[in-house]
């Protein structure tokens, strides 16, 4: 196993802990540690196997199996609703952990529904995008899953389930300091409960929430000894560019980076189709995103203003959608997310990661921006760099 990958995939893990995504579930595992019933182990160890399964073979199961991509997830949604419940009402907690009474454990009761409760956590917990993600969830997605991806998946692994134990153990030497915590057991339940059933319904209609650990994110990569390919015919300047992207600060100016690849193994479109080469002569920015992806939802409304203020001067954007998880290759979830984003530009859906390996992304949101020969002469990835970008496109519309 190379050692290199898991400590790629351990940075990862820490870094998607830290991150937005882990704010709809941070209350149920601070809570989980402050309930002096349920112990705080089995719930983190049930979110990160479930996690780290589906992540690395859900895309390829669910490909095999005759089930709607979303199954997984709605399946989870559910779960985690009855959980919720269970906490605040104790007796249907019992029927609901009737079916694993008999499954052996070091403790009863508590401890099994806290591991059924991380599990159900690890369906719905939706962590940020980035190289080592990509990666992993690509090579599930395609079924080119190596020794490589499981050392990133297991590094992944032990990265999140260290610091959401922090989390935890934080929660639960809080309640064993203050008196308030100790005496008011039967209310941590319940706040539990409703918490869990709040999570649910904030997954279930797309809640978002503010980034504060962009800039973590960017320091943290940089310290990474190489990135992940996730194509292997890119072209050299392009792959070039892309890397600078990933580790380094947006340029501010505009960059040598080959041609633009094609649009390839697009399966549908979300309003008017486009091709790069019927768009010659005007300036494209090509936008690669999934719409469970917060940092995303962040980055569009930028692409849409941009688009609103240079569209008559020849500025032509191009969405990919390229899914991170199974239930985002759901054509009518891209078609709802466009809708709910006001999205005005067509989308090209890459659920065959074609689009996606012909340019070498490696990253969610990642922007590439071509000037009107056909040349990739800016790349972006992630949030940020949005003044460096919108003065490229100023320049390249004002370039002859």
């Amino acid at each position: 196993m190379d050692v290199a990958l898991v400590l790629i995939g351990l940075v990862g893990g820490v870094i998607t802990a830290l991150s937005p995504c882990i704010l709809p579930v941070l209350p149920v595992i601070f809570l989980s540690g402050a309930d002096r019933e349920r112990r705080p182990y089995p719930v983190v160890a049930g979110l990160v196997l479930s996690f780290s399964l589906l992540t690395l073979l859900g895309a390829a199961l669910l490909a095999a199996l005759p089930l709607p991509p979303g199954t997984i997830r709605w399946a989870g949604l559910v779960a985690l609703v009855l959980l919720g419940i269970g906490l605040i009402v104790p007796r249907f907690e019992a029927i609901l952990e009737a079916p694993f009474a008999r499954l052996p454990q070091a403790r009863a009761g508590r401890d099994r529904g806290g591991f059924v409760l991380g599990l159900v956590l690890g369906t719905v917990y939706v962590p940020c995008a980035g190289p080592v993600l990509a990666a992993i969830t690509i090579a599930g997605a395609t079924g080119d899953i190596g020794a490589g991806t499981i050392a990133l998946t297991a590094g992944f692994a032990v990265g999140t389930g260290l610091t959401l134990m922090v989390f935890a153990l934080a929660g639960r030497a809080v309640s064993q300091r203050v008196a308030a915590f100790r005496r008011r057991q039967r209310a941590i339940r319940v706040a539990s409960g409703v918490a869990v059933v709040l999570l649910a319904l904030g997954l279930t209609f797309g809640v978002n929430v503010p980034n504060y650990a962009t800039a973590l994110d960017h320091e943290f990569q940089r310290l990474l000894p190489a990135h992940v390919p996730t194509g292997s015919d890119v072209p050299p300047a392009l792959a070039e560019c892309v890397g600078q992207a990933l580790y380094t600060e947006p340029p501010d100016e505009s960059q040598d980076c080959g041609p633009a690849p094609a649009l390839t193994g697009i399966t549908d479109w979300v309003g008017t189709p486009v091709t790069l080469a019927g768009l010659r002569g005007k300036v494209v920015l090509v936008d690669f995103w999934t719409f469970d992806c917060i940092n995303c939802r962040h980055v569009i409304p930028h692409v849409e203003d941009w688009y609103a203020k240079y569209h008559a001067q020849g500025l032509e954007v191009i969405g990919v959608h390229t899914p991170e998880y199974s239930f985002e290759h759901e054509i009518a979830g891209v078609r709802r997310a466009v809708a709910r984003e006001g999205i005005t530009y067509p989308v090209a859906v890459d659920n065959d990661y074609g689009t996606w390996q012909a340019y070498g992304v490696q990253a969610w949101p990642s922007l590439f921006l071509v000037d009107a020969m056909g040349q990739v002469r800016h790349v972006a990835v992630g949030e940020g760099g949005y003044d460096e970008t919108e003065n490229l496109i100023r320049e390249l519309l004002t370039t002859p």
